[in-house]
């Protein structure tokens, strides 16, 4: 069943009542519900007020609270300029906070029970509900809104969020983007992203371009006037993550009324654009009819999702690209202790890992160590930090390295599928269709990768060799850590072999390597984000290894070493610990 979110903002000015008439219209006619999150200036104004209590009581429509065009300060001396809730020092956080929710008792009688911002960092949530316990859930950050979106707009967008659910999730006390490992950590609401976003292009690239907006895909020219299917083909997209999930799907509708009419930013006329709206919302209605999707308000998903999807869940999504025609899969997982990506295209190496695990304690204002920076950071992002050798030299991503007679093939060369995604209580368990590499000598071999997760931050890899030879076969993880395609600083990051000879190393950018024979495990400590990453092998393998990097290269690279013979598996352990 795919459940889904309608939510309209009023108009911010004049100009686009219309345009904010004709939404609300449209959604009405077809029967569908609608929250209508509102501004503070909207709630200033009577005409508005006047309007939206008509929704209310006509219609239904829910009423929560949308985070900008806030309050100006009691005093002018003390001016505020930042538009946006995340940037604010954690006291002028709370006194607008109370500003906007004392406005909006006042004005509609009762405290919110949804809320919303492009992204609200742990203490805003914190604030809300301790002022507002009323307030179930809330549209609390963008998916993978960072720099690749900041690079491609007018450089001053300062919304930085990666690192987070694709779906809606519990969110941390301690960072609102990291799933709540318990009832103890969690901050009592549900959050939703702001729009669903396409899970492939939304890693690859700008994801404001592709997303269940009209206007976003209009932008991105991936339509041809009233010629529209990748929108509908994008919810297909979330509609398949049922299949996955125990038959749960989730979609989220968040526009406001400025592109409807005369927007610059968009080719097509207003028809063109009221039209693309229409067709949109009847695709749902037609879904609805035929019981493959149910419209929620926000505070009523809310409770259907506490009462059916428990704490620290895991949930998974498998993305198809389904615009430009590569044929592409990628494979995302997230529970509350890892979140990552497997990049099939890449011979399914691991192209995005976050520690959840380390429950990293993070929020953003001008006050806060953070400043702009609300993303979870990253051990491997090989968008941000290259990846299969695409310049220099290796970036971050893991891979399986096959030697046979001194000649070794990278498997991320290698582009496969997802084959399988089975689900059951305990484990996650995904199958990538086999690779074959062919060496000088023509000999080949066909290797199968299995992920299996298993929770607590443990995954299982198991390499089969269905086809070939026996052959040397290395592990191998090349990461780092990071919130941007910019290098952090890998001092005092300790390095570990266990083996045969056990040592350990401190990061100092010199290239050194330490390896024994008989390894058990080899370990990257990273004390800046409280993360312990290792490769441990299941019994021992035959030799091991770590190396740090240099200043123009700064990552670090854990390997293991062993035989892959016919017909068996060879089976390595990834796991990410908090230290």
């Amino acid at each position: 069943m795919l459940y889904f979110n309608l939510l309209h903002r009023p108009a911010e000015n004049p100009s686009q009542r219309a345009s904010f008439a004709l939404q609300q219209r449209m959604a009405h006619d077809l029967g569908l519900k609608v929250t209508l999150l509102v501004d503070y200036q909207s709630l200033c104004d009577e005409e508005t007020v006047a309007e939206l209590k008509t929704y209310a009581s006509d219609f239904g429509d829910e009423l929560g609270v949308w985070f900008m065009n806030l309050p100006p300060a009691a005093d002018s001396a003390d001016g505020r300029h930042e538009p946006f809730i995340w940037l604010y020092a954690d006291d002028e956080k709370r006194r607008i906070i109370e500003q906007v929710l004392t406005r909006f008792k006042a004005t509609f009688g009762v405290d919110p029970v949804s809320v919303g911002s492009y992204h609200l960092d742990a203490e805003s949530l914190r604030i809300l509900k301790e002022l507002a316990p009323s307030i179930q859930i809330a549209v609390a950050g963008c998916f993978e809104e960072g720099v690749r979106v900041y690079h491609g707009c007018n450089n001053s967008w300062y919304l930085f969020s990666e690192g987070m659910p694709w779906a809606p999730w519990y969110p941390s006390r301690t960072h609102s983007l990291r799933p709540a490992q318990d009832e103890a950590d969690s901050l009592g609401i549900v959050a939703v992203p702001h729009l669903s976003r396409d899970l492939v292009l939304s890693y690859e690239g700008r994801n404001d371009f592709f997303a269940t907006h009209p206007a976003n895909v209009q932008r991105a020219m991936a339509n041809d006037g009233m010629n529209n299917p990748y929108m509908y083909n994008l919810v297909d997209q979330h509609r398949l993550q049922a299949d996955f999930n125990d038959g749960f799907a989730y979609v989220h509708i968040f526009v406001g009324p400025a592109w409807m009419s005369n927007d610059s930013s968009i080719q097509d006329t207003d028809d063109v654009t009221q039209g693309l709206y229409r067709e949109f919302l009847e695709y749902f209605v037609e879904l609805r009819k035929l019981g493959q999707a149910t419209d929620m308000k926000m505070s009523e998903f809310a409770a259907w999702y506490r009462d059916n999807i428990p704490i620290g869940k895991p949930q998974v999504a498998l993305a198809k690209e389904m615009l430009y025609g590569t044929g592409k899969h990628y494979f995302w997982y997230l529970d509350s202790f890892t979140r990552l990506l497997i990049d099939p295209t890449q011979g399914g190496s691991i192209g995005d890992l976050r520690p959840y695990a380390a429950q990293i304690e993070s929020h953003t204002g001008a006050d806060a160590k953070a400043l702009w920076y609300g993303s979870y950071p990253y051990l491997i992002q090989s968008q941000h930090r290259t990846g299969n050798s695409y310049h220099y030299a290796d970036g971050s991503r893991t891979t399986l390295l096959v030697t046979h007679k001194d000649e070794t093939l990278d498997l991320a060369n290698v582009r496969v599928k997802v084959a399988e995604v089975t689900r059951g209580e305990n484990e996650t368990t995904l199958r990538l269709t086999p690779a074959t590499l062919t060496f000088s000598d023509e000999a080949s071999v066909s290797i199968e990768t299995t992920y299996r997760f298993l929770g607590n931050g443990k995954i299982l890899v198991e390499r089969k060799l269905l086809e070939g030879e026996d052959v040397q076969a290395q592990e191998y993880v090349k990461a780092c850590w990071g919130l941007t395609e910019y290098p952090e600083d890998l001092r005092n990051v300790i390095l570990t072999v266990s083996g045969k000879t056990s040592e350990e190393m401190r990061y100092e950018y010199r290239s050194r390597e330490i390896r024994s024979e008989a390894v058990t495990a080899v370990a990257a400590q990273i004390p800046q984000i409280q993360t312990k990453i290792s490769l441990q092998a299941e019994g021992t393998c035959e030799s091991g290894a770590v190396m740090e990097g240099y200043l123009f290269s700064p990552y670090f690279t854990l390997t293991l070493n062993g035989v892959l013979r016919a017909g068996k598996v060879m089976r390595t352990w990834l796991n990410i610990e908090k230290i």
